[in-house]
């Protein structure tokens, strides 16, 4: 725990510089963790100077960094005002460094802007689409009730007629299991090559989740193998996010020594609301409010610091708690070396504490993925 307690220590360490440009949705998916979706203040571009200055005038710029826009609908603001974003946030880096931007849109807004916005400035870009129409409208709807799908789609095949590289993030619900055949095909059908599968999480103020009923374990573990062979069977296969991290990881040089992940490691993740509020560890906290911890914050830009956050109260306890819970997995669990202590957030948001172990969360995004994977890699191999 002592480790990371200096700005020295935390310097390198940070991949993910997450952006908040408004915390305004234009959709109202049920299962949405995000607390202020109907807040339309926009970020400032001193407020975006100011995040990149905190990390690069401390070093903690990992060799990996990316800024991410996301934790609202990040097209809601306009490609304009991403243009001067992104000098300011150029402005910033040290000499020669190029930073890498990357959006995730639930893809309603796009339009030919947009695509030369992306081209230009190489941007990575996620649309959140949850397979076909009948599993997509059920959960992601509009305001006035609405299925957002045709509009998802449209944005997605503008991406693609447009040669921008996009991946997707589907979100499982109860609802999905059944379809995984379904979903591959939809996918397939439309060109996706890169996809990701986010599970429904009891996670922020989503407070139940469809996942959450006897049986589940088993029946994800069939939904992700049917996955996995009809990926394989599509040419080229796709790319399945959560089979490639799990290879990453029994790749890794340091596997079976590692002692956190990028959630549970402070700094790591850095993500900065509308107005500068600061926080770390798991993105999702962000907006949340505790008893024990307050509202997450950690600091507020432009005054915010590496070393004004590791002395900060809430700082330390969130790290305290953290690392305790961590620490009681790595004793416990034998996924361990795995998912290296799962996210703090879901810990949170199902047990109640940080000081916690196993969650639905990981039962299923980390355990069965670990298993699935495994054993799809051996049959690889023997064929």
């Amino acid at each position: 725990m002592e480790q990371f307690l200096t700005p020295e220590n935390v310097a390198g360490v940070t991949r993910l510089l997450i952006l908040q440009p408004t915390a305004f949705c234009n959709v109202d998916c049920d299962y949405c963790y995000l607390p202020n979706r109907r807040d339309r203040r926009i970020m400032s571009h001193d407020t975006v100077a100011a995040a990149a200055r905190f990390v690069f005038e401390s070093g903690l710029q990992a060799a990996d960094f990316t800024v991410v826009w996301h934790a609202g609908e990040p097209l809601v603001v306009q490609p304009d005002w991403y243009q001067e974003a992104f000098v300011r946030i150029a402005a910033e880096a040290p000499h020669g460094r190029a930073v890498p931007h990357a959006i995730q849109t639930n893809g309603m807004l796009i339009n030919e802007r947009w695509c030369e916005l992306f081209l230009a400035h190489d941007v990575r870009v996620g649309v959140s689409i949850d397979g076909p129409a009948f599993l997509h409208d059920a959960r992601r709807r509009s305001r006035s009730g609405e299925g957002t799908h045709a509009k998802a789609l449209k944005g997605l095949r503008m991406l693609k007629a447009s040669g921008v590289a996009a991946h997707v993030i589907c979100v499982i619900t109860n609802a999905s299991l059944p379809h995984a055949r379904e979903l591959i095909a939809f996918f397939r059908e439309e060109g996706v090559v890169d996809i990701g599968f986010n599970i429904e999480e009891v996670e922020g103020v989503n407070l139940r989740s469809s996942l959450a009923r006897p049986g589940v374990v088993s029946d994800f573990h069939t939904f992700f193998e049917a996955v996995l062979v009809e990926a394989d069977r599509t040419i080229p296969p796709l790319h399945i996010r959560e089979y490639r991290n799990a290879l990453a990881m029994l790749r890794h040089p340091g596997f079976g020594n590692l002692t956190a992940n990028s959630q549970n490691m402070p700094f790591a993740m850095l993500t900065v609301g509308v107005n500068g509020e600061l926080f770390t560890f798991s993105p999702e906290l962000a907006g949340l409010r505790s008893e024990a911890y307050a509202d997450f914050v950690v600091g507020r830009l432009p005054a915010a610091t590496a070393r004004s956050v590791l002395s900060d109260p809430v700082f330390r306890k969130l790290w305290r708690d953290i690392w305790s819970g961590t620490s009681m997995c790595r004793a416990k669990c034998g996924y361990f070396d795995m998912c290296l202590g799962g996210a703090p957030v879901n810990k949170l948001s199902e047990c109640g504490t940080f000081l916690a172990t196993e969650t639905l969360a990981c039962k299923l995004a980390q355990q069965v993925i670990a298993e699935v994977s495994l054993r799809h890699l051996e049959q690889s191999m023997t064929e």
